[in-house]
């Protein structure tokens, strides 16, 4: 895509992730200025976006003259999904990064774009589809280590706009890169929508301090969601939130539940053993809750000494977590682990704990659902849909931070592991599973897209 070129040395002086080649880089571009976390640091990355707009403007209105002049099809639609975040490993990455290809190989014209990090020495391209666009200034994110917040530069972004026009744009993350894309391709005349996948509101409670900051920080959520309607949501829970905090108005919400390549995770990889074994997969991070589990650990096996917990994930809180817990020698780090590997340690374990109220949706559930594992869930956020949408019982929606009805219902569990009731939950739990496949939820969006774009030819027979 794009002034390319095939990589000398693989372009990048950063560890691969495993299942990310780089197959092209960018030609080199003036590496943009890398911040400390700041709260008025984060209204800087916002100024800088505005002067590339500024200072492109000739630019972007000379790109809307050429695609009013483009010809549309509405069985030949283009998207392009952008989020600042795919540079990394998290939920909102991976599921995209598990979307695209799927779209891809079913013939449609959709596209992956995002940031180039700073440990990044160029713009680079992964697996032929993801776009890592050349970084033009970048911020470690509040409260996440090993994050950032990349804002690309604008021009690559045009001539890439130009070379493989688009007829809409889908955001997936409120930052700095998502507004300049967001505006520059509503100034073109691409229809810009966004995807609620982060519960801001929530996380900037949990991570940041000064009350300025979190009153900023919603400000800007509502005027990003409301500017860039409809918005998407993966539950109804977040419909909600939508509503009373971010103030979309309903008829500008759209629910789409998502979905996982189920292909990737099964019973088959379970292995017998006699200890009761308890998982949490995710980022290790306050605002996933861990303290609590911790403290819930520690209650729990005063009574109950012989269960494991195993922890698969990373974190800026992991050193934390090891140092709090370092006396209980039934507790296991894994690291991150993906793949087959990932796969093993869902079928391996007998229930899954996940005590965050801030996952809008929660791969991380249908996962182990898939691998046949019962999970434990709190009712804030989306991954109580998840199990209470099942038409049989794969799992327990458990009172936010109650401590005592969730050390029940640990003991609970252990009671009833290797039970028929058991073994029938483990059944049920892959069958529910089904509900979240790819083929579902990329159906379901496709006609959401035409929908939108060609509203009477999507009510068309085909």
């Amino acid at each position: 895509m794009i002034p390319h070129r095939k990589p000398p040395n693989g372009g990048d002086t950063r560890p691969q992730i495993e299942g990310r080649t780089i197959t092209s880089v960018f030609k080199p571009m003036k590496q943009g200025t890398h911040y400390r976390p700041g709260n008025v640091r984060t209204t800087l990355l916002l100024i800088k976006m505005f002067w590339q707009l500024i200072s492109n403007i000739p630019k972007i209105l000379k790109l809307r003259s050429f695609y009013s002049k483009q010809k549309r099809n509405p069985e030949d639609i283009s998207i392009i999904f952008y989020s600042d975040n795919l540079d990394e490993i998290n939920g909102i990455a991976n599921s995209l990064r598990s979307v695209v290809p799927y779209l891809r190989a079913k013939g449609k014209k959709v596209q992956l774009w995002g940031s180039a990090f700073n440990s990044r020495t160029n713009g680079v391209v992964e697996n032929n589809y993801v776009v890592l666009f050349p970084r033009a200034v970048s911020m470690e994110q509040l409260g996440y280590a090993d994050s950032e917040l990349a804002a690309p530069y604008l021009v690559p972004i045009l001539k890439a706009l130009k070379r493989y026009p688009a007829d809409l744009i889908e955001l997936e993350t409120p930052s700095p890169g998502a507004w300049l894309v967001g505006i520059a391709g509503k100034i073109i005349g691409i229809k810009v929508i966004s995807h609620y996948r982060t519960d801001v509101p929530n996380y900037t409670r949990s991570l940041v301090k000064e009350a300025w900051m979190r009153r900023y920080v919603l400000w800007l959520m509502r005027v990003f969601y409301q500017h860039t309607t409809p918005v998407i949501c993966p539950c109804e829970a977040y419909r909600k939130i939508l509503e009373t905090e971010i103030n979309v108005k309903p008829k500008f919400i759209k629910v789409l539940p998502r979905g996982i390549p189920l292909e990737n995770f099964s019973p088959i990889y379970r292995k017998k053993k006699s200890v009761i074994r308890f998982l949490y997969v995710g980022r290790i991070s306050v605002e996933k809750d861990i303290p609590f589990l911790e403290t819930l650990w520690k209650e729990f096996c005063k009574e109950n000494p012989n269960a494991e917990l195993t922890f698969v994930g990373s974190g800026w809180y992991l050193n934390s977590l090891k140092e709090n817990m370092k006396e209980f020698k039934n507790v296991l780090y894994m690291g991150l682990k993906a793949g087959k590997e990932l796969a093993e340690h869902y079928a391996n374990a007998d229930f899954f704990l996940f005590p965050s109220a801030t996952d809008t949706f929660g791969n991380v559930i249908v996962e182990s659902l898939a691998s046949g594992t019962p999970a434990l869930v709190t009712d804030k956020g989306g991954p109580q849909d998840i199990i209470n949408n099942a038409a049989e019982k794969c799992g327990w929606v458990l009172p936010f931070k109650d401590l005592e009805s969730w050390k029940a219902q640990l003991k609970q569990c252990c009671e009833m592991f290797g039970t028929p009731e058991y073994e029938q939950m483990r059944n049920s739990c892959t069958e529910h599973s089904k509900n979240y496949t790819l083929e579902k939820m990329t159906t379901a969006q496709w006609e959401f897209f035409r929908e939108l774009l060609y509203p009477c030819s999507a009510k068309q027979p085909r």
